[in-house]
């Protein structure tokens, strides 16, 4: 018997498990992120701007000037600050979203350029293992085989993902 999906695909491959990411080919990511280095640049040229303004001289007894001057050099350098902040790279790893209501914890692996590419979806029921120890959440499936061990750094987010899957406190 035969199982035919209900619209045409081409697929030049088998889909990605999450355990066997090493002997899969994945798209590179681009030489050069074109967004990040033009906030990189702004932010920098901000930065830079806004200490220059101080090089230039405007009479330093005029005091309304000054203050033009401080209101300007705050506004250039929070508004570099800003840029350079938003420019960092993207967190590689995987991302856990745990379903309680329909019991299933989904694992977001993502690929090259941040795009959410894998997605794997396991019952809670179905795990050999769900833990949580040292704020270190850790997942096997029913082979025994590690599906996730990841640090959950912030406190809130430990107490919150303890008190959905009903780890004692």
């Amino acid at each position: 018997m035969v199982a035919l999906p209900d619209f045409e695909r081409e697929f030049t491959h088998a889909p990605f498990d999450y355990h066997e990411t090493a002997g899969h080919a994945q798209a590179e990511a681009p030489a050069l992120d074109l967004g990040r280095a033009t906030q990189t640049l702004c932010g920098s040229a901000l930065i830079f701007s806004a200490f220059g303004l101080w090089l230039v001289s405007a009479g330093a007894q005029d005091s309304a000037m000054m203050m033009i001057k401080l209101l300007f050099f705050v506004t250039l350098l929070f508004a570099g600050l800003m840029c350079l902040s938003r420019a960092r790279a993207v967190q590689a790893g995987p991302e856990i979203q745990v379903d309680v209501m329909n019991r299933r914890l989904h694992v977001i692996a993502p690929v090259a350029g941040g795009r959410a590419a894998r997605v794997a979806v396991h019952d809670l029921d179905s795990l050999s293992e769900l833990s949580m120890r040292d704020r270190v959440l850790t997942a096997r499936d029913a082979a025994g085989r590690q599906i996730v061990a990841m640090k959950i750094e912030d406190r809130a987010t430990a107490k919150a993902l303890r008190r959905a899957l009903g780890f004692p406190a």
